[in-house]
This record gives structure tokens, C-alpha cells and sequence, in this order.
């Protein structure tokens, strides 16, 4: 069966989300889902449906429900709101060509929202195709990312969120919630949110009206921590360490291995003989510390540490890593975010001879 042409003057409705935050997926869903609803009765228009009706007698998967809830039309209002969630567990791309074929002519009453996310079985999410986005896009469909990025993408997506919120922050107070969620930029939304509650829409706040409202500190990225061991900064140091180690972050284990690799990193470079960043990126791209074909900038950040820090500091720092791991592992009985504490300043503190 397919799908009635839009009237002439009448255009389906079709709106895709695809990313890998969780926070930023089910934020961008309940949005589009509100505004395809529109003044209905979400109860009589909206089917959703997930991985788990897409799940065949045979253990495949099939696209099939979603093009037929597509293709039915709406029986007590002027459309229907059509869901389609776990788009991303489709492993064959084959499987999703009725969707796609639906696409090509979609009903005019349904409001169709595809949002390719992963499903339960998946460790990753792959990207969407590239003739499932070829044919959302030739459809006329909004798109939203539901990826925050990291770096300056992460940062210019805070300024996105900034920009289009309900209350309007002065660079001091810009800059106060950029730096106090770190890398948990999601978090912008609730804050955006409560502000907007708390002092109506379209009002200008500043550093003072926004701090009462910001909880706890968010995480920081890995490297925020190794910059500032490198730099002998040991409560910078220690400060990181706070945040990366918090209770919704990483487990004490995990913060460890990033301090080994960033030791390790160091050690294969000490005496290597690499006189740039280029052979530095080589030498650790063979003991598998780099990506290949990625950016040689942390080659030579390692590099630059490797020559300041010395061998003797270096080997210092491996018998620090050696003797925490012990530490942590039961040797002791010293909580491991103290032996985390104590490696982080020892480590900062050879930095600063």
C-alpha cells in the first residue's frame, strides 16, 4: 500500500533527530512531540513506537510498523502524530528502503518525528545513513543534533542554547555557567528553565542572579586535568580532579588510566629521539597512543612535557602511578579518591622543580 500524495497547498509534516546524548535526544523528542500535537489530544494522536516493535518472529528487524502507522490516517482529529524511536538499531541500511520509499510520498495528515537514536543492544550509535538523510531532507523535514560536541563545538552549541533562551545573560553571567558546567552542557536547559521561572521570560540577568541556581559544578575534560599537572598547578590540579571524579563522573579507576596513558604518553617519547611533533604522533601511533590520521597536537604536547619533565622525573612519576594502582587496588586502606588526591599533587609537584 502506499501513501497518498500531499494535496496541492498541503505538505506532510516530517521532523528527524539524530545524535548520541541521551539528555539532548529526550529534550529535542519531547519538544518536537509538543509542537506536532499542536492543540490535539496527545493521547488520541500519538503513536510511538521503539526497538522493540520493530522486532520480527525471526529476530530481525523491520521498518515495516512505522511506515504502516505512517500510512493510516487519523480517525478523531486532523492528523497524526507518528513516533519513531531506536532508528539507530537498524544494523542494514537495506532495512529501512520502505521508510524511505514512504518518504518519497508521505501522508498529509501524518506528523511523522524519526529520530535516530541507539538501541539497547547497541554499545555505539552509527550515523544515519546516507539515503535515509538524503530522503528526510528531500521531504522538506526538520532536522535537529542531538550532539552537544566538545571543544569549541561544544562551546558554540552553549551559545546556540544562550541565544534562544527565554532570558537573556550578560557576558559575566555567560561566562560564570560556561565555566561552572564544564563538559555537562545539557544541564543548560534545566538551568535556562528555572531561570525563566524564576524571574519571567525576556528578563536580563547577571553573574549574581544566575549563581543561586547553578548546583553543583560540572565535569571537565581529561586534558584540563593533565594541563595542569604539567604546569605544576596543584590546586588547578586538584580542582579537576574534583570534578572529573564527582559522584555522577568518572570511577577513581578510570581517572587512573587517564594519568597512566598521560604518563605512558611521556615515557615512549623520553629519549626516542623524535625532533618534532610529526615523529613524536609516529612513534605513538605505532605503541597504539595515538589515532592514526587524527591531530598530532597532543603528540606534541607530550612531547614538549616528555623534554621538561626529564627522564628521572619521568621514571619518579611511573613509580607513583605503580605505587597507587597498589593503593587502590587493596594494598591499603586509604579511600582511592585520597590515593587519587595524594598522586595528583605528587605529580603536579615534580612538575614544579
Amino acid at each position: 500500500m502506499s501513501a497518498a500524495p500531499s494535496p496541492p497547498g498541503e505538505a506532510a509534516v516530517v521532523e528527524f533527530v539524530a545524535g548520541g546524548d541521551p539528555t539532548a535526544v529526550s529534550r529535542l523528542v519531547s519538544e518536537a512531540v509538543a509542537r506536532l500535537v499542536g492543540d490535539a489530544e496527545a493521547s488520541l494522536v500519538v503513536t510511538e513506537l521503539g526497538e522493540g516493535d520493530y522486532a520480527s518472529s525471526d529476530g530481525s528487524l523491520s521498518v515495516g510498523p512505522v511506515v504502516e502507522a505512517a500510512q493510516t490516517p487519523p480517525m478523531l482529529s486532523g492528523h497524526r502524530v507518528v513516533v519513531a524511536r531506536h532508528l539507530g538499531a537498524f544494523g542494514d541500511a537495506r532495512a529501512l528502503d520502505p521508510l524511505i520509499g514512504y518518504l518519497a510520498e508521505p501522508l498529509a495528515t501524518t506528523r511523522l518525528l524519526l529520530v535516530w537514536e541507539k538501541g539497547a543492544a547497541q554499545p555505539r550509535l552509527r550515523p544515519a545513513p546516507a539515503a535515509l538523510r538524503g530522503a528526510v531532507e528531500a521531504a522538506g523535514a526538520v532536522c535537529h543534533s542531538a550532539e552537544v560536541g566538545a571543544g569549541r563545538a561544544g562551546r558554540a552549541w552553549l551559545a546556540e542554547q544562550l541565544a534562544a533562551a527565554q532570558v537573556q545573560l550578560d557576558r559575566a553571567a555567560t561566562d560564570l555557567l560556561a565555566e561552572h558546567l564544564g563538559e555537562d552542557r545539557v544541564r543548560v536547559w534545566a538551568i535556562l528553565d528555572t531561570l525563566a521561572g524564576a524571574y519571567g521570560p525576556g528578563s536580563r540577568l547577571g553573574a549574581a542572579e544566575v549563581a543561586p541556581f547553578l548546583g553543583a559544578p560540572g565535569t571537565v575534560p581529561p586534558w584540563e586535568l593533565t594541563d595542569a599537572i604539567g604546569k605544576g598547578d596543584i590546586a588547578g590540579a586538584l580542582a579537576c580532579l574534583q570534578r572529573l571524579s564527582g559522584p555522577e563522573a568518572m570511577h577513581p579507576l578510570q581517572v587512573l588510566a587517564i594519568l597512566r596513558n598521560y604518563v605512558d604518553r611521556m615515557l615512549h617519547l623520553d629519549g626516542s629521539g623524535a625532533r618534532d611533533e610529526a615523529a613524536a604522533a609516529e612513534i605513538l601511533r605505532e605503541a597504539g597512543l595515538a589515532r592514526r590520521g587524527g591531530s598530532t597536537y597532543g603528540a606534541r604536547v607530550a612531547l614538549t612535557a616528555a623534554r621538561r619533565l626529564g627522564s628521572e622525573r619521568l621514571r619518579r612519576a611511573v613509580a607513583l602511578l605503580a605505587d597507587a594502582d597498589l593503593d587502590m587496588r587493596g594494598r591499603t586502606a586509604l579511600d582511592p579518591a585520597a590515593t587519587l588526591e595524594v598522586l595528583v599533587a605528587r605529580l603536579s609537584q615534580l612538575n614544579r622543580r
